[in-house]
């Protein structure tokens, strides 16, 4: 599929198509919306590519927002991965991007692993983001106990030695029920070459397990996932909330990880309501 290729926008919508190669890797990217309009940047997860966030983006043009979708580095169409993917190095492109566009300050949407690069990103440059909303996306750092944290870190060679074929449709079958989801990324994991995928997984484990958690404090932070997402990200989304007063936790009944894809008409509701109560648009 591609990178254009979107659900049906509001009559008339600018758009943008761009390329901003960094470390030897051209990042592709797309821009929808008025561009006086906020800036809202969706960013996917491991393995997936711009269209795990595509029924976001009519929703929030129609809500008055303006809309950065992308590859990042490795996956879809942002090829070759160059330097390589580490979670500095992405959310740094992460960065890169809003210099692309022009834009001091945005919103920072992150599907699992996007929103660990996002919270990376928020870490290295607080002052550029408006507010932080995770799609099933535990907090850094926060993967729980030194037992569960050597866990998460023998993931990385048992990736590396399992074999390529078994392993993406392990990858499908793991992050969805849904047999059209499965198609969707069965089909973006193909793109990812199995270096790219267990760098990006290895780059989550270090989000999870050695990565400094990121200083919101203030920031308006919503955390959204499903009922039935893995006990790791629903006890990490539930601490955090308790621990910062400026954090929404809401948690959409019957579905899994990929919450935004799985149901997203109640993913887009609870966006646009955070968004109305903490960055209107015009």
């Amino acid at each position: 599929m591609p990178l254009d290729d979107r659900p049906a926008l509001p009559p008339g919508t600018a758009t943008t198509l761009g390329i901003r190669t960094r470390a030897g890797t051209p990042l592709r990217y797309r821009v929808d919306g008025d561009p006086a309009a906020p800036l809202v940047v969706c960013t996917h997860g491991v393995s997936l590519d711009h269209r795990a966030v595509a029924p976001q983006v009519p929703a929030l043009v129609a809500a008055g927002y303006r809309v950065l979708t992308w590859d990042v580095r490795g996956h879809g169409r942002s090829q070759p991965a160059g330097a390589g993917v580490t979670l500095v190095r992405v959310a740094e492109d992460l960065l890169a991007l809003l210099d692309a566009v022009e834009v001091e300050q945005a919103v920072l949407v992150g599907q699992s692993f996007g929103g660990l690069l996002s919270q990376e990103a928020f870490a290295r440059a607080p002052s550029r983001v408006a507010a932080l909303v995770m799609l099933g996306t535990p907090a850094l750092g926060d993967a729980p106990g030194p037992v569960m944290r050597r866990v998460h870190r023998l993931r990385v060679p048992l990736l590396r030695v399992w074999p390529d074929a078994h392993l993406r449709r392990t990858f499908a079958a793991l992050v969805t029920d849904d047999p059209d989801l499965r198609a969707y990324v069965a089909d973006a994991t193909r793109a990812v070459s199995k270096a790219d995928l267990v760098a990006t997984s290895a780059a989550a484990i270090h989000g999870l397990v050695d990565a400094a958690p990121a200083p919101t404090g203030d920031t308006p932070v919503l955390l959204l996932r499903g009922e039935k997402e893995e006990s790791l990200v629903a006890r990490s989304n539930a601490a955090w909330a308790r621990r910062l007063p400026a954090t929404t936790e809401v948690v959409v009944p019957e579905v899994g990880h990929l919450v935004n894809l799985e149901a997203p008409e109640a993913a887009n509701a609870a966006l646009a309501a955070f968004l109305g109560d903490h960055l209107p648009s015009r």
